[in-house]
């Protein structure tokens, strides 16, 4: 490994620059943990925990963190031999559901493709989780080691950090995420009957955007529903129902 300082004005922190056979002897030593908590962080982020899982209070929240991770901050898909299975611009719901789904899954291979080096997770169950990046920039995936090294991609390099780029939860996403907790409390999900479909499935639902990415509400925009103008979950539905097209 190449061992390089940044310059003086970041002199407190050290990166380690590889190549992909030392990227993978790192790795090594997380191929075989299994996935004790998938979770969906701010927006479409994605976190895997490894291993056992111990609790650190966070403002006044409890959260639980692997002895190792894996993160993807925007833009991954989950896919299988035949088909993408689930990506980041599925809903909140679908997002949650299919990595909840890698629960007791365990780590087959992990390694990096392309240049600059997007990051590839096989599991147990076949399945593929891959970092895509699409916007300015390098890809946004991290890996957190049991020594509490981070992995990652700097300057379309991989690189090995000493910790200094933190874990878990920013306080503007536990804030976010407190706000659509309380949101969707007070809205909840209103429905009609007969529910002819879902208000995602409609041409007539509008997606909210913003902080409220989170909420997975949108606002209904048919003069025939009993919505019109209203606030309605994705997962909402009335007879006025109008299938995308």
């Amino acid at each position: 490994m190449e061992i390089f300082h940044i310059s003086h004005l970041f002199a407190c922190m050290i990166e380690m620059k590889m190549h992909q056979e030392a990227f993978i002897d790192l790795v090594k030593p997380l191929v075989g943990m299994t996935i004790s908590r998938p979770w969906r962080g701010y927006g479409s982020a994605v976190f895997l925990e490894l291993g056992y899982l111990s609790c650190r209070t966070v403002r006044g929240r409890e959260l639980k963190y692997g002895e190792a991770s894996i993160d993807i901050q925007w833009d991954w898909r989950i896919e299988s031999d035949f088909k993408v299975v689930c990506g980041s611009y599925n809903s909140a719901p679908d997002i949650e559901s299919h990595i909840g789904e890698l629960l007791g899954m365990s780590i087959a291979v992990i390694t990096t493709i392309g240049q600059p080096p997007e990051l590839t997770v096989e599991l147990s169950n076949g399945l593929r989780l891959r970092s895509m990046a699409m916007v300015t920039g390098d890809p946004q995936w991290a890996i957190k080691l049991k020594d509490g090294t981070w992995l990652s991609c700097v300057r379309g390099s991989l690189v090995a950090d000493d910790g200094t780029k933190g874990e878990g939860l920013s306080e503007k996403e536990i804030a976010a995420s407190d706000r659509a907790a309380e949101t969707s409390k007070r809205w909840r999900r209103p429905l009609a009957e007969p529910v002819n479909g879902h208000c995602r499935d409609c041409s007539h639902f509008v997606r909210l955007d913003g902080d409220f990415e989170l909420l997975d509400y949108g606002a209904c925009t048919s003069s025939n529903s009993p919505f019109d103008g209203r606030i309605t979950n994705l997962t909402s539905g009335c007879p006025a129902f109008y299938g995308t097209v």
